[in-house]
């Protein structure tokens, strides 16, 4: 195991090499067919999310929260799944430490991290094997265009105009990915003044969105926050609906409520629609087919 220390204020970040996926390749675990995994998959202590590019992951044990982002490869009609990021989140002393794997463990055969049985995902981990239960399904989409925005379609543009994986930027040093579900948004930030990784739910309607989420974890140099939090019932919060009162809806007033924070609307127009995000204006675009960044593309829902 090798460490290298830094400094980042008050905050302590950790470079560690480790093994976190203890099955080799030479198990020869095939998949070739990532259809059956698509979608959210949660246990009390853990929730994936599995795309046909990426393999997003958190896990809770004891005192600390491991995020590992994967991303997948399809070569000969096998799929392998190659490490990009991973941080270890620590609860009790707000510090992080910086997953790097050696040669060996960088790409994997996909079958070798994850296994379905009895419609259920097998996760091996180093310490210990998951059993998650799927949460919502993906279903994959060719690009398609996307609804305007206008009375009686706020609820579904707000919805549907997040569904897929975009990429923004893909360099190990300023990086920041973001998955949207029907039901969940995902988000894996990291750069020198930011890391976040984010796992939550969403529901939205004519008036707004009421976002709830159950795992952050959010160091962020500029503001100072140090946050490692995952709820103690992952997976009764994630199955779990948003019962939406309209009357918290005021654009004017973010409202912090139990069953979320409540974004209002407060402007929209074919193409955009804008939030009032607690402090700051959440601004959506509607994303067109032609749009270079978004590069998975999920088909739309009803709640």
């Amino acid at each position: 195991m090798n460490l290298k220390k830094k400094s980042w204020g008050k905050m302590i970040v950790m470079i560690i090499t480790i093994g976190l996926f203890v099955s080799s390749c030479t198990n020869k675990e095939i998949i070739k067919d990532l259809y059956p995994y698509l979608g959210v998959w949660a246990n009390q202590n853990s929730e994936l999310v599995q795309t046909e590019k990426y393999t997003l992951i958190f896990v809770n044990q004891s005192e600390k929260i491991t995020t590992i982002l994967r991303r997948n490869i399809n070569v000969s009609d096998t799929i392998y799944s190659e490490f990009v990021l991973g941080y270890v989140f620590d609860k009790n002393t707000k510090s992080y430490e910086k997953v790097e794997y050696n040669n060996e463990q960088k790409r994997i055969l996909i079958g070798n991290l994850m296994k379905l049985k009895e419609n259920k995902l097998e996760l091996t981990m180093s310490s210990s094997k998951q059993i998650l239960d799927m949460i919502e399904k993906i279903e994959v989409s060719s690009p398609y265009d996307m609804p305007l925005a206008s009375e009686g379609t706020i609820g579904e543009c707000l919805q549907n105009w997040q569904l897929g994986t975009t990429e923004y930027n893909l360099d190990l040093n300023d990086f920041r990915l973001e998955i949207g579900t029907n039901k969940h948004l995902y988000v894996f930030l990291s750069n020198p003044n930011i890391l976040y990784c984010r796992a939550a739910r969403i529901r939205s309607n004519e008036h707004g969105s009421v976002f709830s989420q159950n795992i952050r974890l959010m160091f962020n140099a500029n503001t100072k926050e140090t946050t490692v939090s995952m709820n103690d019932d992952n997976y009764m919060i994630t199955k779990s609906d948003i019962n939406i009162n309209n009357s918290l809806f005021k654009p004017d007033v973010c409202s912090f409520e139990e069953d979320g924070i409540y974004w209002s609307l407060i402007y929209y127009e074919p193409s955009i629609i804008k939030l009032n995000g607690c402090g700051d204006i959440y601004t959506y675009e509607r994303p067109l087919t032609d749009d270079k960044n978004r590069v998975e593309w999920f088909k739309y829902k009803e709640y």
